[in-house]
């Protein structure tokens, strides 16, 4: 049986996207990338929304030249590996390999489906993530936060959310990036 992790890389504030939707400031240093790519490796199954879905697409065959570190490779392979589920009403089936289209979040399905997989499964995005982590699905959070004050925009956890977590592992990077990573021990919403 999987477990399904939920993690972003976010703002010291706590959003995912600032109040004009950009998340430049949200690039990860060699360092962390190269923590990510550690984490990753053990997703076998991606979840996401159409607007993480098109941001993500991008490793599934990018330019030639751009992927220019060891850590972008190693992330490019980790993601083509893997199955993923793209949860959206506005868009065409997908024609990436390994990829099929959900048209709802059916809690009960994305609880079956990460009760038969053999590996763990990621929910990506606070949008779509949000049922799930009311559902109580969610069995690890993991914050990636940025030296970076957003100043409003996308939270990345949903208002209302609340739960007990024990925390695992953290991280301190040299561009001033933290990595929490949490088990959840109990939802509470």
């Amino acid at each position: 049986m999987g477990r399904l992790r939920y993690g972003v890389i976010i703002s010291l504030d706590g959003y995912a996207r600032d109040a004009s939707g950009s998340f430049a400031w949200a690039r990860p240093d060699h360092d962390l990338h190269s923590f990510i790519n550690e984490k990753e490796r053990d997703v076998r199954t991606y979840i996401y929304g159409r607007g993480l879905w098109e941001t993500m697409r991008y490793w599934q065959n990018p330019p030639r030249g751009e992927v220019n570190a060891p850590e972008h490779d190693e992330f490019a392979t980790i993601w083509q590996g893997a199955d993923k589920v793209i949860v959206s009403t506005t868009l065409e089936p997908p024609t990436e390999p390994r990829t099929q289209l959900w048209d709802t979040l059916d809690v009960d399905r994305l609880a079956a489906l990460v009760g038969d997989a053999s590996t763990d499964v990621s929910i990506g995005g606070p949008t779509l993530a949000a049922d799930a982590l009311r559902a109580g699905l969610v069995d690890e959070i993991t914050a990636y936060v940025m030296p970076h004050v957003a100043g409003g925009g996308l939270p990345w956890l949903p208002d209302g959310f609340t739960s007990e977590l024990t925390l695992r592992e953290q991280r301190t990077f040299g561009s001033g990036a933290v990595a929490l990573v949490y088990d959840v021990t109990r939802s509470a919403s």
